[in-house]
């Protein structure tokens, strides 16, 4: 059994070698079975490439004025597949908004010395995450699609948006109720580069995850 492994693994290292780097969509790749003695057969494994939905493409080209979200869902009932798709495109929506108002007050009380007195990050994140719902709750549904399919469910697809000044807004909401907290002054400035920083520290973040 020991002579049979280096050969195996020769053969799954010159297979993998093999394979073409060129920009066809479909790719092959030979794998030889040995889940049993003797069995010497090969197995063909396809690649496809696979096309964005319309939706989902939309999300990936926000502009820099817009915040957008995708999601799918797939039920029974067309209707409740597409409310579902967009309860999690809000969802996303939220956390994406949540993350930078907390890069914006990671910077901002760096430069802001409060007096000695320290956040509660429980507190932050409960502001945020509610500020942020309020910012959701007037998104705007720029793409919707379904799909009818073959079980006979179907999947809805959506992409949703909101202008970037409402993360601004969340985060200098929950800033001033910071501060309010802590019983310290409001620093606008200290806050609009704070902000700059946080956003540009987020889109950073998120082309790097394409």
């Amino acid at each position: 059994m020991k002579r049979l492994i280096f050969p195996i693994i020769l053969v799954l290292m010159l297979s993998m070698t093999t394979v073409s780097c060129g920009s066809n969509k479909v790719a092959k790749a030979s794998y030889p079975e040995y889940t049993s003695k003797g069995n010497t057969g090969t197995r063909t494994v396809t690649k496809v490439k696979e096309e964005l939905d319309e939706c989902e493409q939309e999300a990936l080209n926000a502009p820099a004025n817009e915040l957008r979200a995708y999601a799918s869902a797939i039920d029974e009932d067309r209707d409740f597949a597409r409310q579902q798709a967009v309860l999690f495109a809000k969802a996303n929506l939220v956390d994406q908004i949540e993350s930078i108002v907390l890069n914006v007050m990671k910077g901002y009380r760096g430069k802001i010395k409060a007096n000695g007195k320290a956040s509660s990050e429980a507190d932050i994140r409960q502001d945020a995450g509610s500020f942020a719902e309020s910012v959701v709750e007037n998104c705007r549904i720029i793409c919707s699609n379904r799909y009818r399919m073959s079980d006979g469910t179907y999947e809805c697809t959506v992409c949703i948006s909101v202008p970037a000044e409402g993360a601004e807004k969340a985060a200098g909401a929950t800033v001033l109720t910071d501060d309010e907290r802590l019983g310290v002054e409001f620093h606008e400035e200290q806050f609009r580069e704070s902000y700059r920083e946080g956003l540009e520290r987020f889109r950073k973040m998120k082309e790097e995850r394409r």
